[in-house]
């Protein structure tokens, strides 16, 4: 690395891990998976109808792969771009506050829905279009502190903004202090979109970009094709096949929280405890897995299965038992399934940073999480029927069950550090 790039290095790693940590904070303090499922149950929504959120957030991520991946990649302003939509993130969790709060339960329903499905096309254009803008701006390493340095940071931020709303508010109703917090993670939300702007992109394309593509029928067939031409390279077959292991691991959040929303939604400190659970389970996830990472992907992959595999058998026995009633037990349980799940999303992520070649690194990660989504959309809203029709520790079971599936069939194909690296550096 000359000393111009190290230059520009030091200028934008502080400000990327800066506005990324407060969008950290946002998430976790108006999480659909976490702050969202336990409104709904509060508000007696049709558990069907809760556990379909994650298949609607996942149906509209996928339409954002295959509908817009084109033009994700051709954007020439992507400062402006990631601004606009952690702007629209505001406005959506604003709306939901708005509706929880004044709305009546159809039009509670209604909001949710639409502000989900608005949520999971925003997130994954900011998704597919950060990891272009910080792989162009950032080498792997920085890469790497960044993406660790965001969850501890964010969580921290999280944890003490919570709990100070939460002592703050005692004697509010449990909606308007719910909503508080929301409204905190909308301010983090709108602070991070000016931060963005700060930041410097330094990529010799980014005013070279080609126009982007409109019609939907080209942008469809565009797809299909990127499809077959990224399905004929091995490292991507591969990084499909981790992918899809992990599909319902995923998963464990939303209905760790779920079962957790339906136990403790009329407790005035149940929120409250998901919350700082979640937000620590980033807090541990950032050193452990940054540490862990540094000797292998496949050391991750495991140690994060067999995590929400234990959790999830843990929880489903004691609620089988009926001695789950403490919110204590769930928040260890969410925690845990956090910890996890940030440790495989950020672990794939990295490996497909350091894998992916610069000109397919859109097109394949959106060929990959279209992939993902689908299975996912199937996925949510059978567990979702499950839950619904049976109860939701059915859900658990199955998911630890994946778990102990994906952390085995992860430890046959993936190889360690040492091979990764070396396959790495032939290809530079």
């Amino acid at each position: 690395m000359n000393k111009k790039t190290a230059s520009k290095e030091r200028r934008n790693l502080p400000l990327l891990t800066g506005q990324s940590t407060l969008a950290q904070a946002a998430w976790m303090m108006a999480s659909p998976s976490i702050v969202l499922t336990f409104l709904a149950v509060s508000l007696d929504m049709p558990i069907f109808l809760v556990g379909a959120l994650v298949s609607i957030r996942q149906a509209a991520s996928s339409l954002t792969d295959i509908f817009f991946f084109d033009a994700i990649a051709r954007i020439r302003n992507r400062k402006r771009a990631l601004s606009l939509s952690d702007m629209t993130l505001a406005v959506c969790f604003g709306a939901t506050i708005i509706a929880v709060l004044f709305g009546d339960k159809l039009q509670t329903m209604l909001v949710f829905i639409a502000c989900v499905f608005v949520m999971g096309m925003v997130d994954e254009f900011q998704q597919l279009l950060q990891t272009d803008f910080i792989s162009d701006n950032l080498n792997s390493r920085s890469r790497m502190t960044l993406k660790y340095a965001q969850m501890a940071l964010g969580g921290g931020i999280a944890v003490a903004l919570t709990w100070l709303a939460h002592e703050l508010t005692l004697d509010l109703p449990p909606l308007h202090r719910h909503s508080i917090v929301v409204a905190i993670g909308v301010t983090c939300f709108t602070l991070s979109a000016c931060a963005v702007l700060a930041v410097r992109d330094f990529s010799a394309s980014a005013s070279m970009r080609e126009p982007a593509t409109r019609s939907p029928i080209e942008a469809l067939s565009n797809y299909i094709s990127n499809t077959v031409t990224m399905m004929r390279h091995g490292w991507f077959r591969k990084f499909i096949a981790l992918r899809l292991i992990f599909a319902m691991v995923v998963l464990s959040v939303p209905f760790f929280s779920l079962i957790s929303a339906e136990s403790h939604h009329a407790s005035n400190k149940g929120l409250t405890a998901l919350i700082i659970s979640y937000a620590m389970g980033y807090i541990v996830a950032g050193p452990l897995w940054g540490a862990l990472n540094n000797v292998s992907h496949r050391l991750v992959m495991v140690a994060s299965a067999l995590l929400v595999a234990v959790a999830g058998a843990t929880l489903a026995i004691l609620h089988i038992y009926d001695i789950d009633h403490d919110v204590r037990i769930h928040a260890a349980a969410l925690f845990t399934v956090t910890v996890a799940v940030r440790g495989i999303i950020t672990v794939l992520n990295l490996y497909y940073m350091d894998i992916a070649p610069k000109d397919q690194r859109v097109n394949g990660i959106a060929v990959a999480r279209s992939f993902v989504r689908i299975m996912m959309i199937c996925l949510s809203a059978t567990l979702a029927a499950v839950a619904h029709l049976q109860e939701t520790v059915w859900a658990i079971i199955f998911i630890t069950l994946a778990s102990l599936v994906a952390a085995v069939v992860s430890l046959v194909v993936t190889r360690n550090r040492q091979d990764e690296l070396s396959t790495i550096s032939g290809k530079i």
